[in-house]
């Protein structure tokens, strides 16, 4: 196979950005495509869904906690909600990994049962601007607490993430430049 992609976190931000209403090349487009014009490698089209998904299956091959873990990292977060056309609706995919890895999270915060506040500290591992402080104060958590809980859970998650990066990278290596 072609190497495509200069590395696996360039592989897999065009995996999750790959736009799904792209449409075909044109037959005017497809006459110009043997002229030499341009330069990419042809991830256009059908061309380039067929590559996202198989990176993407690629991921959905991993361990169920660790494609999470990428899918959390590379996903797209937000997107427009149809009904107040505001970029305030979070993902199918990134909702889904926050919460698998949110139950996993259970294992390593004895102290809170409440499932937003991990949800919280999940997100801000991945997010900026989500404040554990707030969040405290809205689900009435005591703020020590709270950090406490973020710390040893941001600690656990940084090292399952680098676990996930490495199984991700050898997963999809052969279409990189490494």
């Amino acid at each position: 196979m072609q190497e495509l992609f200069k590395n696996t976190h360039d592989a897999l931000i065009f995996a999750f950005n790959y736009s799904s209403q792209q449409y075909a090349l044109s037959p005017m487009s497809k006459l110009m495509k043997g002229n030499g014009s341009g330069t990419g490698k042809g991830l256009v089209s059908i061309d380039g869904a067929a590559q996202a998904g198989i990176i993407r299956s690629r991921i959905a091959r991993l361990p169920a906690l660790q494609a999470a873990c990428i899918v959390a990292r590379y996903a797209p977060r937000f997107e427009e909600c149809p009904c107040c056309q505001g970029r305030d609706k979070l993902t199918d995919d990134y909702r889904e990994a926050v919460a698998t890895l949110t139950e996993w999270a259970i294992g390593h915060c004895a102290g809170i049962t409440l499932r937003n506040m991990r949800g919280a500290i999940i997100r801000s591992f991945f997010e900026r601007g989500v404040s554990i402080s707030e969040a405290a104060r809205q689900l009435n958590v005591p703020k020590a607490t709270a950090y406490d809980q973020k710390a040893r859970i941001h600690r656990a998650l940084k090292e399952f993430d680098v676990i996930a990066q490495r199984a991700v990278a050898t997963s999809i290596e052969d279409m990189c430049m490494l």
